[in-house]
C-alpha cells in the first residue's frame, strides 16, 4: 500500500512512498512552494475529483434558514425550513420561539405548515381550562382585566374572551386618571382644571399627550401642568 504527497493547488504528485513517514521526511528536506496533502494512493482519482459548487457551498457556506439562497426554488427553500421547524417542534420549541430562532415571519410559517403538515403540540386542555377558571376567579374579586391579565401571564383579550366563554360580564372600568384636577402654570400665573380631559381640551391635544408629557416632564405649549389629587399636587 503506498501512499502519496499531492500539491493541493496543482494537484501533482510530487513524490510517492510506502509509509506516512517517509512522505513528511521528504517535505521537510524539500523545498515545496505549495500546501501539501498525504492521500492513499488508491484514493488519489476521488481526492483529485473537482468538487461542484453545490459542494463547496454545502461544505463551507453556512445557511441563513430565513433566507432563500441563489438558485434556489421556492419549493427547495421550503422543504429546507420545514426540516428546521420539525426538529425544533421535537425540542419544545413553541411556535413564537421557532420563528424568533429562524428569523421568519408568521405569514412563511404558515405556508411551510400548511405545505408539509407541520402541527404544534397542543397544549393540555386541562391546563387552558384552570387557567380559565383563575382569571374568572380574580375578575370576581374585583380585578381589573388589566391586572387580571398581568397576574396570570396571559394578554388582555385572553381574559376577556375566558369571560366571553363562562358569561361574565366585565363590569365597565375607567381610569381615574382621567378624572384628576390639572393645575397649569404659565408666566406666574396659573389656572386649576377638573379633569384630563378638560385640560386636553384647554391645551388643544390629545389625552395621550397631556399623559405622556406631564409623565416626561415637558411643558405644554409654555404650561407646566401638574396633576392634582385631592389633598395638591400628586
Amino acid at each position: 500500500m503506498n501512499y502519496v504527497i499531492v500539491g493541493v493547488k496543482s494537484k501533482e504528485i510530487l513524490h510517492e512512498a510506502p509509509h506516512k513517514s517517509e512522505l513528511n521526511n521528504w517535505r521537510l528536506q524539500n523545498d515545496v512552494n505549495e500546501p501539501t496533502t498525504i492521500i492513499l494512493k488508491d484514493k488519489l482519482e476521488q481526492a483529485l475529483k473537482p468538487e461542484s459548487v453545490e459542494e463547496l457551498r454545502d461544505k463551507y457556506y453556512a445557511v441563513d434558514y430565513w433566507q432563500r439562497q441563489l438558485d434556489e426554488t421556492v419549493k427547495a427553500y421550503h422543504a429546507r425550513i420545514a426540516v428546521k421547524v420539525r426538529q425544533l417542534i421535537e425540542q419544545g420549541y413553541k411556535r413564537n420561539d421557532v420563528m424568533a430562532e429562524l428569523g421568519i415571519n408568521t405569514r412563511l410559517l404558515s405556508n411551510v405548515q400548511s405545505e408539509y403538515g407541520i402541527l404544534f403540540k397542543k397544549r393540555s386542555t386541562s391546563t387552558v381550562t384552570e387557567r380559565r377558571k383563575k382569571m374568572i376567579e380574580l375578575l370576581k374579586s374585583g380585578m381589573s382585566k388589566q391586572d387580571v391579565a398581568k397576574a396570570v401571564g396571559r394578554s388582555v383579550d385572553a381574559v376577556q374572551e375566558a369571560a366571553k366563554l363562562y358569561g361574565f360580564k366585565i363590569p365597565r372600568q375607567r381610569s381615574h386618571y382621567y378624572d384628576i384636577q390639572h393645575q397649569l402654570i404659565k408666566n406666574g400665573e396659573s389656572i386649576e382644571l377638573e379633569s384630563a380631559k378638560k385640560t386636553a381640551e384647554f391645551l388643544n391635544v390629545s389625552t395621550y399627550k397631556l399623559k405622556y408629557d406631564i409623565d416626561n416632564g415637558r411643558e405644554i405649549k409654555g404650561y407646566r401642568v401638574i396633576r392634582l389629587d385631592k389633598q395638591g399636587v400628586k
